[in-house]
């Protein structure tokens, strides 16, 4: 009897040590740690003499390598996707900017013609450059003078060059008699100088992006009889406005 008791508690204590190691161990092996545990000084608990974790350690490094392998993959496709949008978005711009510069190369093309600026042959102005043009001129040239309908762009004469008598926007040249030299006109035109009425057919053209003014009409001869007073006033001369 006492011998069958005592292989009873020799086997609950070989158990017992058994699951006191086995929790431990556990954790240890799920965290990658390399075990050796022993019990007592010659007996080894069954299943745990030497756990080597070689495998396990391998297992996990592989697992990591393949998480951060999977996110440095993840970062390169978004690196190059951002890179391929903002290539695009270049490009694109680019071709925007091509377009708005072969508009503007054909609306400066279309603009630096002479012809529709230059008084024709045989043209006879309606108006005096020396002054003394009669009231009823001066005042239909100042209606036209702030007629944003002239332009195509919403402009007027007024935009550029002041309004009720806030002269501005004249090149030193503009205090000179007319015929004068205009930059406008030489830069654009080619013109070394012109009369009144060439300068507003330069200016409906050029600025107001609209159409030259009929030389035969009547507000071509307003507005040019206009310009000449607003010339005076400027250089400091007597005028009629």
């Amino acid at each position: 009897m006492s011998q069958h008791d005592d292989k009873r508690r020799r086997l609950l204590g070989r158990l017992g040590r058994q699951l006191a190691y086995s929790a431990p161990v556990l954790a240890l092996v799920a965290g990658g740690v390399t075990l050796h545990a022993t019990v007592g000084e010659d007996e080894t608990a069954p299943g745990l003499s030497t756990l080597s974790a070689t495998s396990l350690l391998f297992a996990n490094a592989h697992a990591e390598a393949h998480a951060e392998g999977g996110a440095e993959a993840q970062g390169e496709a978004e690196a190059e996707g951002e890179a391929e949008g903002e290539a695009e978005g270049e490009a694109e711009g680019e071709a925007e900017g091509e377009a708005e510069g072969e508009a503007e190369a054909e609306g400066e093309a279309e603009a630096g013609s002479a012809d529709a600026v230059q008084r024709p042959a045989g043209y006879e102005p309606a108006y005096s450059e020396s002054g003394e043009n009669p009231p009823e001129l001066l005042a239909r040239g100042e209606e036209l003078y702030y007629d944003t309908s002239l332009s195509t762009n919403g402009l007027s004469c007024a935009t550029c060059h002041g309004s009720d008598g806030q002269d501005m926007g004249y090149n030193p040249t503009f205090e000179e008699a007319f015929p004068h030299q205009v930059a406008m006109a030489e830069n654009q035109f080619g013109m070394s100088e012109v009369h009144a009425d060439e300068m507003v057919q330069i200016c409906m053209v050029a600025p107001m992006q609209g159409s030259p003014l009929d030389w035969g009409g009547e507000a071509l001869p307003s507005l040019s009889a206009y310009m000449v007073e607003v010339q005076r006033r400027v250089s400091g001369q007597p005028h009629d406005l």
